[in-house]
């Protein structure tokens, strides 16, 4: 699947519903927290925008939270 901007919020319902938690916010960027595959992740999600750019998404998956697009497109409405 073709990544293109997305919006914040879905982003963050998405890897809420992945089993992650929001362990913390601090400005415009929500913290959380979760295990993929044993293994703990946190890492900053921003929402001060309603569009996340796709390297940004990029970024978050393929570095800090460690899915693929399809598995996180399951979860993304």
């Amino acid at each position: 699947m073709n990544l293109k901007n997305l919006k914040s919020r879905k982003v963050l319902k998405a890897f809420l519903k992945m089993g992650f938690e929001i362990k913390a916010q601090k400005g415009t960027h929500v913290i959380i927290s979760g295990y993929i595959k044993g293994e703990k992740r946190t890492f900053p999600t921003p929402i001060h925008k309603e569009i996340i750019s796709i390297g940004t998404i990029n970024a978050i998956l393929k570095h800090q939270a460690k899915i693929s697009r399809e598995e996180f497109f399951l979860y993304y409405e």
